[in-house]
């Protein structure tokens, strides 16, 4: 193929690949290989700010995304799948109050949420919502994380939660899972830069930490 057809193939894939957010630290399954302290371990997720449950709009219970941001019943990306690493790349303490970061570039206000499974056997059950002590976007009840932009510039591409662990709770393995919720589209009767109840745009990334 010749160097400019191969450019015009290259210009159209990139084309289709729209970044928008990830779960940055503790880093997730779907951006593993970001970390060059790992080994190469290929297949990874390189599209990893577009782990969107296949692009599909989601209802309010999520029930067309996968696990951990897939396409509904698969789980390349949970626990077992083609994207799992069996790298930990958080380590806390139980009952602590931890700071998470996620990388937006490509937002469209909505919310997140961070949810824990406390068991080593990661199931589509086992995911309970975190309290959320302070943020660096306001707030709504105790664990929505409001995103009131569009396409963010710094410091607001980087969004800093700190989250109240659950005492009691230890695993040499456990999940942490984002969940971010756009408003996109807008137009549903109760739209705010937060919150929507219409179908929406949405995003989710696990990674997998231990708590001692």
């Amino acid at each position: 193929m010749k160097p400019v057809a191969i450019a015009v193939v290259l210009a159209l894939a990139l084309g289709f690949v729209e970044p928008h957010g990830y779960l940055m630290e503790p880093l997730a399954r779907t951006s593993i290989h970001l970390d060059p302290n790992l080994p190469y371990n290929p297949p990874y997720w390189y599209d990893n700010k577009g782990v969107w449950c296949n692009n599909v709009h989601q209802d309010l219970q999520y029930s067309q995304c996968g696990r951990c941001g897939e396409a509904a019943g698969n789980y390349d990306a949970s626990q077992g799948g083609i994207y799992d690493k069996g790298a930990l790349t958080g380590n806390y303490t139980s009952g602590s109050i931890i700071e998470v970061k996620a990388g937006l570039d490509n937002a469209h206000f909505g919310h997140f949420q961070m949810e824990l499974c406390a068991q080593e056997q990661e199931t589509d059950n086992c995911f309970s919502l975190l309290p959320v002590v302070s943020a660096s976007q306001p707030l709504r009840g105790e664990n929505l994380v409001c995103i009131p932009f569009d396409n963010p510039a710094p410091p607001n591409d980087i969004v800093t939660v700190r989250l109240q662990l659950p005492a009691g709770v230890r695993c040499s393995r456990c999940t942490l899972r984002w969940t971010y919720r756009t408003s996109y589209p807008n137009g549903a009767p109760d739209w705010d830069d937060c919150y929507t109840s219409a179908p929406a745009q949405t995003f989710r990334n696990c990674a997998d930490i231990s708590i001692n």
